[in-house]
């Protein structure tokens, strides 16, 4: 909730604070141009357009976002609203501002190729990172897939013990959104251990090994079997 709060904030401070005065210092677009094409722009209208579209921006992504937190209940989903909804937005801000300046059927083609292959490059980096992993107790390895998935060969296992997800953990180099986690993190202690988890339960696997330590979604299941093939 409260980066919803911030981002709105930000998007209504610019709507407020741009006008005729600032605008050829701050206002992206119409700052780089020329002397002559100054003139002939009527900032007048485009402000107009450009802060009716910031107030709307404004207030449909807090009543979206609002709504999501009252009845979806999923931080990361929230995340994922409170950064792609802006992000969507001013994406057809600069289209549609388009039409303020010349050649504006190439440049409104140019511009949503790139911005939708940054959007679409995001939402696939998401979903991949959000991906819930899949853990196989093969016959002689511990196979986790995914980013940051690793083949640990049982062997090599020290300690595998059900322990409560460290809240203090600095991401050193991964993915993280809410409650996931892929990647290599510092923990309170210093030190660092590989996280892939995607829940929100307190209740996870640590597998240590001689060349690190493990922390995953906790399955008794795995978690037995794992200890059945230490025991052989």
């Amino acid at each position: 909730m409260t980066l919803i709060y911030i981002l709105a904030g930000i998007m209504l401070v610019a709507a407020v604070v741009v006008n005729r005065k600032n605008a050829p210092y701050i206002l992206a677009g119409y700052n780089t141009l020329p002397e002559i094409k100054k003139r002939e722009f009527d900032l007048v209208l485009f402000l107009k357009f450009f802060k009716r579209f910031l107030f709307f921006l404004t207030i449909s992504y807090l009543v979206i976002g609002l709504t999501l937190h009252d009845v979806v209940r999923n931080e990361n989903w929230l995340i994922i609203f409170s950064v792609m909804y802006p992000l969507f937005g001013f994406l057809v801000l600069i289209v549609k501002s388009e039409q303020f300046y010349d050649n504006r059927r190439k440049s409104n083609i140019t511009i949503f190729l790139i911005g939708g292959g940054v959007i679409l490059a995001i939402i696939i980096s998401i979903a991949i990172g959000m991906s819930k992993p899949n853990i196989k107790v093969e016959v002689e390895h511990l196979c986790i897939s995914g980013p940051y998935g690793a083949k640990i060969n049982y062997q090599d296992i020290v300690v595998v013990e059900k322990i409560i997800m460290p809240n203090q953990a600095r991401k050193i180099e991964g993915f993280q959104l809410g409650n996931v986690r892929k990647g290599r993190f510092e923990l309170c202690n210093n030190e660092v251990a590989t996280i892939i988890s995607t829940t929100d339960s307190a209740d996870h696997l640590m597998i240590m090994t001689h060349d690190g330590k493990y922390i995953i979604e906790y399955d008794r299941i795995v978690e037995n079997q794992i200890i059945d093939k230490l025991k052989k």
